[in-house]
């Protein structure tokens, strides 16, 4: 057979084989085929192609970048709740998936922005830029300040453009749809009287069934069978470590004079405010793809305003009414102090070159023409060393400190890799006690077992399974800990015998709450058939409760199942009283009710303002439905592919 294929791999059918494997590679590459591609996504959005694949875009929003979603979300969440915040529940898949969910519209609206043909230029994205507030010094933006708020995010320039423009097309895309809502006063007062309604009920409370605590054992035994789960041990572990705390280490040093000196001119650039140019500018404003008529019209209207302000600079403040930068015209086209590489290339070659007081000619940026003026130099100035001697030796003895936290910590690691199951060696390489905690659970801990880390790592499979000492665990910048498990106690189900007394309470309260669930329905059935409440009322030997006026919104949490259940109720109709129902209150009491009266605010008492503002609020929730709807269309053109694992 092998010889039958070599023979023919000489004629037509090779050439024709050969000839199609050529077309491939020349529209796909040889890439694919000689180097392996791993995937790093957490989500992925592809646009299909239009003939056979080929054009097949796709977006992808990357591991790192979901994470930093994530950590911000976290960081969110723990300000909000403060100490009610529970990082455990935090990172539950289901709330991993809400938060890819939102990167992923977010993807799917680039790519439909992109589709329609919106387009963010870098000079939309620049003047976004300058309003964030976090950049600002004494209210204008401070380039200083931008980079080293960039830093802290772990953000290049370019990554932070990136992610504004993707932001302003996201919200010009939804923006579009938001506002296209519309609702009228008479829809929006419509919607004030239901939510304004109030309405009176009256209830009678069924009493609770007593406990009958009489069980048969053979009762017992089958509720316990049933309900395994509620009575099982927790699964604990109890770990010895070796903890490494920076902040606990004193540095004994006397610092040398001529080092710190020596460290004040390597960084003197810290202690350095370098000269500012201020600036101004006029805005003509004129697209880049304007025809050659109307950008030419435009360069002709800025000429005019340079050769204005060239020949009486003081002038500038009013000749920059007319400008087209809505931001900046009402302050005299002022930009506050400029540095290379803010505005790109063609306004840093006009607007270098001037001196104090000048005034530039019109140059030509993505958004139109632009005349700069060079309105003031502010010198730069140099902190003199004894004014920040103090500032240079704490920050020497900072990294004094962090510099042996690093060799000692690396000293540790070193000890655990020659031996992987024990903790001593690590301890005498730190010079610190071996410890030992309390047994733990996967969710509380006492002492070191209190931080959630040292509980996530300790119930991992090579620590519980393997008994291998753990990787460095960062509690804190230069806070670590080594642990290694000594003891694990999996869950285990309790035997009946040690736990019949809360098998019993756990059977009877049932029972009891299955007979006033009973008792509430049938009790309901009797009044639906014709019976009055306060006949029912008279039988149960229970008052009946007037409650008027209830309003959508419950005095308190507890009350809400009543609300829920008197907003539900049919209303009174020729006299008749309105419909009835049952509600469980969370203790487990039942309450059989029925609705006497509907009020609704007549149109008047609401007002034309509360009617406007309403409208609006309306017209607000309709277009932020067609929002979702314009995503929920656009998720259907495409193929979203989701990397759980990775999460």
């Amino acid at each position: 057979m092998l010889q039958s294929i070599r023979d023919n791999s000489s004629g037509w059918v090779a050439k024709v084989i050969l000839g199609l494997v050529i077309l491939v590679m020349a529209f796909f590459g040889f890439g694919d085929y000689l180097t392996p591609k791993f995937d790093t996504y957490a989500a992925k959005v592809t646009a299909p192609g239009k003939w056979l694949g080929y054009g097949e875009k796709s977006l992808e929003v990357s591991v790192e970048e979901f994470r930093r979603r994530f950590d911000q979300e976290r960081s969110q969440a723990r300000a909000q709740q403060g100490e009610a915040f529970d990082a455990q529940a935090f990172e539950k898949i289901e709330n991993k998936r809400r938060v890819l969910e939102q990167m992923i519209d977010e993807a799917v609206m680039r790519f439909g922005a992109e589709q329609a043909g919106i387009v963010v230029t870098k000079a939309m994205v620049q003047a976004e830029i300058l309003k964030i507030d976090a950049f600002k010094v004494d209210g204008k933006f401070d380039q200083t300040r931008y980079q080293l708020t960039l830093q802290q995010q772990q953000l290049t320039p370019a990554m932070f453009e990136n992610l504004v423009q993707q932001d302003l097309l996201t919200r010009f895309v939804a923006g579009e749809y938001i506002q296209t809502g519309v609702a009228t006063k008479d829809e929006a007062i419509a919607l004030l009287k239901l939510t304004e309604q109030r309405r009176s009920i009256n209830y009678i409370e069924i009493p609770v069934p007593a406990l009958d605590l009489n069980a048969s054992d053979a009762e017992l035994a089958a509720w316990y069978k049933g309900h395994q789960a509620d009575y099982r041990t927790q699964e604990t572990v109890t770990v010895e470590y070796v903890e490494l705390d920076e902040s606990a280490s004193p540095v004994d040093l006397v610092v040398d004079e001529s080092v710190l000196r020596q460290r004040y001119q390597e960084q003197i650039a810290q202690y350095s405010e370098p000269e500012q140019r201020v600036a101004s500018h006029i805005l003509v404003a004129v697209d880049e793809g304007a025809s050659a008529s109307t950008d030419a019209a435009a360069k002709t209207k800025a000429q005019a305003l340079a050769k204005q302000a060239q020949a009486n600079p003081a002038a500038f403040v009013e000749l920059a009414k007319a400008s087209d930068d809505l931001a900046s015209k009402d302050l005299g086209g002022d930009l506050g102090p400029v540095e290379k590489g803010v505005f790109g290339d063609a306004f840093d070659k006009a607007f270098f070159a001037l001196k104090p007081g000048q005034v530039s000619e019109p140059v030509r940026m993505p958004d139109g023409w632009h005349v700069l003026y060079y309105r003031e130099m502010i010198a730069g100035v140099v902190k003199p060393f004894e004014q920040v001697r103090d500032e240079i030796e704490q920050s020497y003895l900072a990294s004094e400190k962090e510099r042996r936290f690093n060799d000692i910590a690396g000293k540790m690691v070193s000890a655990v890799e020659e031996r992987a199951t024990s903790l001593q060696p690590a301890a005498q390489a730190a010079g610190k006690p071996l410890l030992r905690s309390a047994a733990f659970t996967r969710t509380n801990g006492e002492g070191i077992a209190a931080l959630e880390p040292i509980r996530k790592a300790a119930f991992s499979d090579a620590l519980l399974k393997e008994r291998q000492v753990s990787e460095l665990i960062e509690l804190a910048p230069n806070h670590v800990v080594l642990m290694r498990v000594l003891e694990h106690k999996p869950s285990a189900v309790l035997p009946l015998a040690q736990v019949k007394d809360m098998v019993r309470l756990a059977f009877v309260q049932d029972r009891a709450a299955k007979l006033a669930e009973k008792e509430a329905k049938d009790l309901l059935a009797r009044l639906n058939k014709g019976e009055t409440l306060e006949a029912l009322s008279a039988a149960l030997s229970r008052p009946i409760v007037p409650v008027p006026n209830v309003t959508r919104q419950a005095p308190m949490p507890q009350l809400q199942p009543v609300v829920r259940e008197a907003f539900r109720l049919a209303k009174p109709t020729n006299g008749k009283a309105g419909g009835a129902g049952v509600a469980q209150l969370p203790d487990g009491r039942y309450l059989l009710m029925q609705l006497v009266a509907v009020m609704e605010p007549e149109a008047a008492e609401l007002g034309p303002e509360v009617a406007t503002n309403a409208a609006r609020s309306l017209s607000q929730l309709r277009g932020d439905q067609q929002a979702r709807e314009y995503i929920k269309a656009l998720r259907k053109r495409y193929q979203i592919t989701v990397a759980e694992s990775r999460l």
